[in-house]
């Protein structure tokens, strides 16, 4: 590790790298989604948002970008509106609407409501918007002693018109209403339905877009290692934090929030071909368009394939990593590495990689005396507070223990605290390795951190 105090003006192009890289991500996006399907579940107390008509123009350009779309109408808020107005009034157990013979006509007309709605921002955008009785449904029947009466449950899809229609540049839209064999009409679930679409052909991406920004994290058990984001929601969840999250919280999650995370965890199932679920505000501009062309996005994503991956820098890097770099040593938080510097050690560099954008790196270095050094640990600042740093250094101690090494060091100038935490312990530059000592920097007098392994 180079310890040194002096800096270097980086070449321009490394100062411009942020919004090239940004743009390269968003064509990368499109050429990675072009022709795959997403599903979208829209709830309708978006209907009357002002920023709705903003957020079908979205979903309008991912068309156009060649992404495939499927709409599903959430309906509960414009069924309660619509009872209310005709004073009357039905049961929800465990979330789930008992529906009566007499009610089932408002439930109805609230879906067509709400289709007619979504088809005609599609039409503004000249787009073809199709809605079908594309569903057979059964009766849910009695459960644990309650009728459920005209509420059912998807029995079976016809998902080879809706592919047809996809192929011929529709979005079909699917409200909740679904058919039996005899022509009966019943009530669904709108998630069912979307999760039951997913489970039947290869989806991409399923959204869930409704008020909140994701899966709040505020006054929940926090399983070890998910991801936050500053706004108090979580950033990303693998299968099992879902899974974690659900089973430490059931008394404290909201029943939208439990179902979405039950839904989620069921279509990324390793017998599922949704490879990612994402739940959005359709109250914040632009957020799906930063969901889908952007690595951070700005909800929370549920996935079941590893989303974030740690991996060996190549020489392909470099800009990034200089760039990374770069920030943390004008704070004096680390020493500067030249480009070829970085470039002869560049196999001791690892990339915190999602989607192909960097979201951090770190280096560890090997040492006389059977020990490593970690060094170089710097994060993207658009992503600091998502557990990159800390996924970064949990994977240099394993693969430090995987090369055999009985202890590891790091220097640190204003960080200590923060690597306490992965068990380091105070030490001297006395307990460095020989030839570690003699480039120790006495000047710049960083303190030596070290882990027995």
């Amino acid at each position: 590790m180079i310890d040194q105090q002096t800096q270097i003006n980086l070449p321009r192009r490394y100062a411009d790298q942020a919004s090239v890289s940004t743009i390269r991500e968003v064509f990368d996006y499109i050429r990675r989604f072009r022709n795959h399907i997403f599903v979208l579940k829209i709830e309708d107390i978006l209907l009357d948002d002002p920023l709705f008509p903003s957020l079908m123009k979205d979903l309008i350009r991912l068309h156009e970008a060649g992404i495939k779309i499927i709409i599903i109408p959430g309906t509960r808020a414009t069924i309660e509106r619509n009872l209310k107005q005709a004073g009357l009034k039905t049961t929800l157990v465990k979330g789930v609407r008992i529906t009566p013979p007499e009610i089932l006509p408002h439930v109805k007309l609230a879906a067509m409501e709400v289709a007619e709605n979504i088809i005609s921002h599609l039409a503004a955008g000249k787009l073809n918007g199709i809605m079908g009785n594309w569903i057979k449904a059964r009766s849910l029947g009695v459960r644990d002693g309650v009728d459920f009466q005209c509420s059912g449950e998807v029995e079976k899809i016809r998902s080879d018109i809706i592919l047809r229609l996809l192929d011929q540049a529709f979005i079909p839209l699917i409200h909740p209403i679904g058919l039996n064999a005899l022509g009966a009409s019943y009530n669904l679930n709108s998630t069912q339905v979307a999760c039951s679409l997913c489970m039947d052909i290869e989806v991409s991406k399923l959204f869930f877009i409704g008020e909140h920004e994701g899966i709040r994290s505020k006054g929940l058990i926090i399983p070890e290692g998910a991801q936050l984001q500053t706004n108090g929601y979580f950033s990303n969840l693998d299968r099992n934090h879902a899974r974690a999250l659900l089973e430490k919280n059931s008394q404290l999650l909201s029943h939208q929030e439990k179902e979405y995370l039950e839904n989620a965890i069921k279509v990324t199932s390793k017998t599922n071909k949704v490879k990612r679920v994402h739940i959005i505000s359709g109250k914040r501009e632009g957020s799906l368009l930063k969901e889908v062309f952007s690595s951070i996005g700005g909800g929370t994503m549920i996935y079941a394939n590893r989303h974030a991956h740690i991996r060996r820098a190549t020489y392909d890097d470099l800009p990034e990593l200089m760039q990374l770099l770069d920030g943390y040593v004008k704070e004096g938080n680390l020493v500067m590495r030249t480009e070829e510097d970085i470039s002869e050690a560049i196999d001791n560099y690892y990339i915190y990689e999602v989607d192909k954008a960097v979201y951090g790196c770190g280096a560890l270095f090997d040492l006389d005396d059977n020990s490593g050094e970690i060094g170089a640990i710097a994060v993207n600042p658009s992503y600091k507070s998502r557990g990159v740093g800390q996924g970064l250094v949990e994977y240099l101690i394993r693969l430090g223990r995987t090369k055999g090494f009985a202890r590891l060091f790091l220097l640190t100038t204003r960080t200590s605290d923060w690597f306490y935490g992965f068990g380091f312990t105070h030490a001297t530059p006395m307990d460095l390795p020989e030839k570690r000592k003699e480039t120790y920097n006495q000047h710049r007098n960083s303190r030596v951190l070290m882990l027995l392994l």
